[in-house]
């Protein structure tokens, strides 16, 4: 029978309403823009220094983080505080994204400068921010034209920061060591970028002091996590959730059954399952690792995903399933689907198999331990196909498939063989 799935720091559960949230629509995500927009910019610029046309970007950023974690606040000041945490992340980013170029010697020509300067020329206007924020919210994408002037405006930045050395013609022994210090600091976010988001994904959930969500056999349950995705968690499941969810990555690590229906966001979301990457934005997705050989699969039933492991990468639409086994990626076989997936519509199928594996089967779905006194039944074969909340249809179907009969010994409950006498 179905139960909740006991609450942890970073996900709210399914249940009674509770206190309406500080955003609880865009139009109060407007409010607060229109009021703290121009103190958020000014605490960008003062930490960007030269960097300073970066500015906009980092607090639109901050809103569109801030919208995706408008569950959490209660307080003006919890607001607030989120912000000034974001726009501080965001301009540390920035200044290392800098350092590395500094450091790897990246240049940009006065052409693309000036095209660059005049594509952000304005975009400290609220009204254009706005835009740039609402276009996130709703899943629209920045034109490529801004992203290649986002990135000739830090080519420049390091550029001419090269050349002020040069003419400088010695070295300082402070200027070294602050130097040297903004590398190391840089080659961390350079190092992530390089690998792209997807290492950085494997790392974040990699960590061992991650206290996951937990559901015991027989227990089924909701929670929402900190950017708005809902996820059904299966009996006899773990969810990992790292620190950095949702503000720097949105990535999750399933050990078990789980059906996550993803919010949409700037971020991608990140399932993590034997270190192979499910990546989707906007998608609802089945993940199941109740099988051997440390195989999962995967079932889309909106949307799209794209697996990727080290052996390969596929890309999945609604409907569609695959199965990932030692990091090959390869189609699920159709016998397996209802196995594997009919959970989350209330359903409980376990194909015929011998019966040490539907026993398995029966403590995981319904946390009801049967034994089997004689051993020679374990290798008869049994099935059942059941709602989630019927146990004893499981225990006749079984009955009828494998020909045992079920019953109580003292405090015991066992399956024997239907033909033999029963025991007082």
């Amino acid at each position: 029978m179905s139960t909740s799935v006991p609450p942890r720091d970073g996900g709210a559960f399914s249940g009674p309403s509770g206190p309406v949230p500080l955003l609880a629509d865009e139009l109060a995500l407007k409010r607060v823009f229109d009021r703290e927009f121009a103190d958020c910019l000014s605490g960008a610029r003062a930490q960007l220094g030269e960097a300073e046309l970066q500015a906009p970007r980092i607090v639109q950023t901050a809103f569109v983080n801030a919208w995706n974690q408008r569950a959490s606040f209660r307080t003006d000041d919890d607001l607030k505080s989120f912000l000034k945490e974001q726009i501080s992340f965001g301009a540390t980013r920035a200044l290392s994204r800098k350092a590395a170029a500094h450091r790897f010697g990246t240049h940009g020509g006065r052409d693309e400068v000036h095209t660059a300067s005049h594509a952000v020329a304005g975009s400290d206007d609220p009204a254009v921010s706005w835009t740039e924020v609402s276009r996130a919210l709703h899943g629209e994408a920045s034109s490529k034209d801004a992203h290649a002037a986002a990135a000739s405006v830090g080519r420049h930045e390091a550029a001419e920061h090269m050349k002020a050395v040069a003419k400088k013609g010695q070295w300082k022994v402070p200027v070294t060591i602050g130097v040297f210090a903004l590398a190391v600091m840089a080659a961390g976010f350079f190092y992530l970028d390089k690998l792209g988001e997807g290492e950085a994904a494997l790392q974040a959930v990699s960590s061992a002091n991650i206290q996951p969500i937990a559901s015991q056999p027989g227990q089924i349950g909701n929670t929402t996590l900190a950017d708005g995705s809902k996820v059904k968690i299966g009996p006899d499941t773990k969810l990992f959730i790292p620190d950095e969810f949702p503000a720097k990555l949105r990535v999750v690590k399933v050990e078990g059954t789980v059906q996550i229906d993803v919010a949409k966001a700037v971020l991608p979301f990140y399932a993590v399952v034997r270190k192979t990457q499910i990546i989707a934005t906007g998608t609802s997705f089945v993940i199941s690792t109740f099988l051997p050989d440390s195989a999962f699969a995967v079932l889309v039933r909106e949307g799209t995903v794209t697996l990727k492991s080290a052996k390969g990468e596929k890309s999945l639409a609604a409907n569609q399933t695959a199965l990932v086994k030692g990091g090959e990626i390869s189609d699920l076989p159709e016998a397996q689907k209802g196995e594997l997936f009919d959970w989350v519509d209330g359903k409980v199928t376990v194909p015929t198999q011998p019966m040490r594996g539907v026993m398995e089967q029966l403590v995981r779905w319904f946390n009801y331990d049967i034994k089997i006194v004689d051993a020679s039944l374990l290798e008869r074969t049994a099935s059942f196909s059941v709602p989630l909340d019927s146990s004893g249809a499981a225990i006749k179907q079984i009955e009828k498939s494998a020909n045992v009969k079920f019953a109580y010994e003292g405090q015991n409950k066992v399956f024997r063989d239907a033909g033999a006498p029963a025991k007082k």
